[in-house]
């Protein structure tokens, strides 16, 4: 007999933390959990899944894919974070195929017992649209970098949301270190840029002092200076 996922490991998930035991049980007898070898897919565009997925270890990306089998890397998804939550409310098959990047280890929670949760709790409800807000606003955040910025700029920004940074985060305390969770040229297709412009932004940031890279550990030494994003 398959034994349930343990309730105090599920109300340590962000978006369980303040269910009661009660209610985190009935969604607990439901979660299973999935692991997956690196470059696995666990999600082909178009599948119906009744689920979504807690990233408990490991990275995985979201991906589109044109006839031509080029594929648009649309969101990176690291240990602590969500993916599909959206689909609880719409019943739409997933518009992305998701791989693994890594050897990684997923919570997957079924829609069903979630929406119930949901629909008696506005609390809950509310702390979900509000983690679907944020991913919103990253989304928006994401175009306008595209149609915006040119390609130091979504380097820098990226860089810096990484470490924590950003339009949302608190000022950094230089110099700080942080590892790109996966190749450089998947970064690149994150910022849509090409592998080779990506790696060519290194560079001159390392020119200029502005960083380091040491495969893919690299350290910002100092914050850009003014009208270094015109590069």
């Amino acid at each position: 007999m398959r034994q349930p996922f343990p309730v105090s490991e599920l109300a340590r998930i962000p978006l369980f933390s303040e269910i009661d035991t009660a209610d985190l049980r009935l969604i607990a007898e439901r979660v299973r959990t999935v692991t997956a070898r690196k470059g696995e897919v666990l999600v082909e565009a178009g599948d119906l899944h009744r689920w979504f997925y807690f990233v408990r270890q490991g990275h995985v990306q979201l991906v589109v894919s044109a006839a031509t089998a080029e594929q648009k890397v649309i969101s990176l998804v690291s240990a602590g974070q969500t993916f599909g939550d959206a689909l609880l409310f719409t019943g739409r098959p997933y518009p992305v195929s998701v791989i693994a990047l890594s050897p990684v280890t997923l919570v997957a929670i079924p829609h069903e017992p979630v929406l119930r949760l949901a629909h008696h709790s506005p609390g809950f409800a509310l702390l979900m649209a509000g983690g679907l807000a944020q991913r919103l606003h990253q989304l928006v955040s994401d175009v306008e970098s595209y149609a915006l910025h040119n390609g130091t700029q979504r380097v820098l920004a990226y860089l810096e949301r990484l470490a924590g940074g950003g339009d949302d985060g608190p000022p950094l305390r230089y110099p700080v270190r942080v590892e790109l969770p996966t190749d450089k040229g998947i970064i690149a297709s994150r910022l849509s840029l090409k592998p080779e412009t990506f790696s060519r932004v290194l560079r001159r940031l390392s020119d200029t002092g502005t960083l380091t890279v040491d495969g893919r550990r690299i350290t910002l030494m100092r914050a850009p200076a003014a009208g270094q994003g015109l590069l």
